[in-house]
């Protein structure tokens, strides 16, 4: 493996951090010299105003480096990047994770671009990303990232089952799954085997594995197969994360989601009333266009009343080119008192479920002293000892002993 001064800049999603990966690894790997690739972000006009801004800036602090530029932004704008100064390159979203695209050689069109592997995700080898899933067939009002990854693609059970393997081999303990839109798995495959039946599948030949998580999916979606696994199955870690964008059916229409506020409910008891440890995170956008105070109001009760203790909020931020800049808009200053609101009240969520857990005995899968996750995606400080580092990736036994903000203290059983 040879050394490199070259560097990838990220913006944007966590599937595009995925990918930063994927492509810093190619410049190692590849003994790629002088290169600097920048993964932009298209989600708002303010994500494509600061990917123009890091492109111009690189321009500027490495004028010897060759410029690459890809991701949604670059995809979506190409005539706007490509006449950056100092730009050389831009790669398309689809080829973007593979060699090819930065050593100069031609393309294998039989390689399936959707799908990178990428097999040293985290240097504590703990956790491992698999992307099963790309693209998005819906077109949500407030969305351009469907213009910038495509139609939704699957990966093939067969190679899920084989990546599996892969990655287990190589010592990491839990996988998580992830993709645009998640819960449209199978779609596109023959017998559009839903996501749900794909997981009992592959949890019934691959024993070895014993921790799975699901990135964000969309409460739409949502299989028998797949709330049977999230009521009874243990190998599924009890936290998940809703693409929820609202509490308000009439602001859920407006932004064309396809699910309502009683679905969320629903899903949520059901759950909990059958495994009480679950909890749930969420991604809301405050102050879509026509969101009155009623409006907000519901979405907040809905946070309140299923306990979101992860909540990822978002004043909404209008992207030129979708329906939803073209709504009547609500005030910066309503937006920012909103977002205070929900983003205060889900800490108050968060810190009464931490501290619920204190004097408790749980394990966690140990990442680094300063932190780690419960099996609920707790945050977890250890108290410091010094056979622990050897011990990276392991299940560890340990006692809650108090809260740090929103981060658990514990020492070792």
């Amino acid at each position: 493996m040879k050394r490199n001064n070259s560097k990838v800049i990220n913006l944007g999603c966590r599937l595009n951090f995925f990918e930063s990966e994927v492509i810093k690894n190619i410049l190692t790997q590849e003994g790629l010299n002088n290169k600097i690739v920048i993964n932009t972000c298209a989600v708002t006009n303010q994500a494509v105003k600061k990917s123009i801004d890091e492109v111009k800036k690189a321009a500027k602090s490495f004028p010897n480096h060759e410029i690459v530029v890809t991701g949604c932004a670059s995809q979506i704008e190409k005539k706007k990047f490509s006449s950056l100064k100092n730009v050389s390159q831009l790669v398309e979203n689809k080829n973007k994770t593979h060699a090819e695209s930065y050593t100069g050689k031609l393309l294998t069109k039989k390689k399936d671009f959707n799908f990178p592997f990428f097999d040293n995700f985290t240097s504590s080898r703990s956790r491992a990303m698999l992307q099963i899933q790309q693209g998005c067939d819906h077109r949500c009002t407030f969305c351009i990232i469907p213009y910038g990854r495509g139609d939704s693609k699957s990966l093939s059970f067969h190679e899920i089952v084989e990546r599996t393997e892969n990655i287990l081999q190589r010592g990491y303990s839990e996988i998580i799954f992830t993709g645009v839109d998640l819960t449209s798995y199978g779609h596109d495959l023959p017998g559009k085997p839903k996501l749900g039946n794909i997981i009992k599948r592959l949890l019934t030949v691959q024993p070895k594995l014993k921790r799975l998580r699901l990135s964000s999916i969309d409460p739409a979606e949502i299989d028998p197969d797949l709330l049977e696994l999230f009521c009874y199955e243990k190998r599924i870690l009890p936290h998940l994360h809703l693409s929820l964008q609202s509490g308000d059916n009439l602001i859920l229409k407006r932004m064309k989601r396809r699910h309502n506020r009683n679905q969320v409910i629903d899903l949520c008891k059901k759950v909990k009333s059958i495994r009480p440890e679950f909890t749930f995170g969420a991604d809301v956008i405050v102050g879509f266009p026509t969101e009155t105070e009623n409006n907000f109001l519901q979405t907040l009760n809905l946070i309140k009343l299923c306990d979101f203790s992860n909540v990822h909020v978002f004043p909404y931020s209008s992207k030129e080119g979708t329906p939803a800049s073209r709504m009547p808009q609500v005030c910066e200053k309503i937006k920012k008192e909103r977002v205070k609101i929900l983003r205060t009240e889900s800490n108050k969520i968060l810190y009464g479920q931490l501290n619920k857990v204190i004097g408790k005995s749980t394990s966690i899968l140990f990442e680094s002293l300063k932190k780690s996750y419960t099996d609920e995606f707790f945050k977890v400080k250890l108290i410091e000892s010094g056979e622990i580092m050897s011990r990276s990736g392991s299940l560890l036994n340990v006692k809650i002993t108090s809260r740090q903000n929103d981060t658990l203290i514990a020492k070792i059983l």
